[in-house]
């Protein structure tokens, strides 16, 4: 019976030990938070929130005058680990232009500590003002798994 025991263990290991995949198409998140609520083993990407998203100015100006200016906006993730061990959290953003094609992609890597309950990960993209303000979506990917 021990054999057995140990054989289901020795087999169930590495899906322990595995990384948990999600992905999501969300509108881009321009004056609010987009809930994700992915968790894999005690470790969240609870939800993503756009920084230094262009002014209504900038926008405005870019579109009469200088359709080349350029933003960099970052994607603030808000994550948290409540497990048992340290987590890796790999990030993926694909934002999508009027025609349906991909304008601008970013990604980051990052750990997140033991008892972390409100931390983030920011993944940064610099594109052209009007390309954000034009986009109408985002596809949001995450790997969450042990460090």
């Amino acid at each position: 019976m021990r054999a057995r025991a140990w054989l289901i263990a020795l087999i169930s290991a590495p899906a322990l030990l595995a990384a948990s995949n999600f992905e999501k198409s969300i509108p881009v998140p321009r004056s609010a938070e987009a809930k994700l609520d992915w968790s894999s083993a005690g470790c969240s990407v609870r939800s993503v929130s756009l920084q230094n998203y262009p002014s209504q100015e900038d926008i405005e100006k870019a579109r009469k005058s200088d359709p080349n200016d350029h933003s960099w906006v970052w994607w603030n993730f808000h994550v948290e680990n409540r497990g048992q061990t340290k987590c890796q959290i790999k990030l993926w953003v694909d934002i999508f232009g009027k025609n349906g094609q991909v304008v601008k992609s970013g990604d980051r890597t990052d750990t997140v500590d033991v008892g972390k309950v409100d931390d983030n990960i920011r993944v940064s993209t610099r594109m052209k003002t009007i390309e954000i303000a034009d986009a109408p979506k985002a596809h949001i990917r995450a790997e969450i798994g042990p460090k």
